[in-house]
């Protein structure tokens, strides 16, 4: 009888965790590295809430650990991201996410029209603020008791909480977009409350989560859901460009977004800025220099 009650303990546990394993590879493949179908976008807000595609997303992409549905309507080409990661989301926020549009169908970002947001300003060396043009912009980087020595000394919980302040802060001063290779818009920043009816918007819950929702006019991109085409689109996270005191050691010429993250310059202070050659109180400081991307294809669709 023992026998018997061991022989159905261990089937029923040996079929749970197949059905387990199962449901997690279920999961894992239940979203395409880069979004393969078309997608009608109906009442859509660009509020960053996500309400219209939580749960819904189109593809999960490796290379950029984010989470995405790019759609459109009569008038508009919508996008939205999520990213769940700490590290990736001060990455977004060093170097903002870059989207571009290329109607050709072409791989070739410099043909086609860009945006990038956020563009987080940040203090100029003097204590003047500065924003995604220019000169290097400061970042100084604190040693000793203070700094990244404080900040690892801190428990994960108070590590995740003082990152989402931060985060939100740095969203709430994001006014500017960046724009490029559109035929009406000089190459420059605007204004998020601008007169060509872009819109984007950036939020962080209380969970961590960053979300992200874009939407351009699809005849600023000259093109028609009427006449509906395949195109290109990439989409990058630039990353953080630095100078380290000067050097152009970490500086990537070309790279890194180019247009979308500012240069920055990393001043050492007091105890030459502990860990900043791996692990920078809890990044990998490599992760938040390195850009990342990847190429898709779209083809606009009609309502059904």
């Amino acid at each position: 009888m023992r026998a018997n009650i061991l022989k159905f303990t261990k089937i029923a546990l040996n079929t749970f965790c197949f059905m387990v394993s199962s449901l997690t590879v279920i999961q894992a493949q239940k979203l395409n590295d880069v979004q393969d179908v078309s997608v009608w976008a109906s009442g859509v807000k660009v509020d960053g809430k996500h309400n219209e595609w939580e749960n819904n997303f189109k593809a999960m992409n490796k290379s950029t650990n984010l989470t995405y549905t790019l759609a459109n309507d009569a008038k508009n080409l919508y996008l939205a991201i999520q990213s769940k990661d700490v590290t990736n989301n001060s990455k977004i926020l060093l170097g903002g996410i870059s989207l571009t549009v290329n109607p050709s169908g072409k791989k070739n970002d410099k043909e086609g029209f860009k945006v990038i947001y956020p563009v987080v300003a940040r203090r100029r060396p003097g204590g003047a603020p500065g924003g995604g043009s220019g000169g290097p912009t400061a970042v100084r980087v604190q040693g000793g008791p203070g700094g990244f020595s404080r900040f690892q000394d801190m428990s994960p919980m108070q590590r995740d909480s003082m990152q989402r302040a931060i985060a939100r802060t740095q969203l709430g001063g994001a006014k500017e977009i960046k724009v490029f290779g559109f035929k009406d818009i000089p190459d420059s920043l605007i204004s998020i409350y601008n007169e060509y009816s872009i819109k984007t918007i950036a939020s962080i819950s209380d969970e961590g989560v960053f979300m992200y929702e874009l939407s351009i006019p699809l005849e600023l991109l000259e093109m028609s859901a009427d006449k509906p085409k395949e195109f290109s689109y990439n989409i990058k996270l630039n990353g953080l460009q630095i100078n380290f005191g000067g050097l152009a050691g970490g500086a990537r010429p070309g790279g890194g977004g180019g247009e979308g993250a500012p240069m920055v310059r990393v001043e050492v202070a007091g105890g030459g800025g502990g860990g900043m050659g791996g692990g920078m109180g809890g990044f990998n400081f490599q992760d938040l220099i390195t850009p990342t991307d990847f190429w898709g294809k779209y083809i606009l669709t009609k309502e059904n």
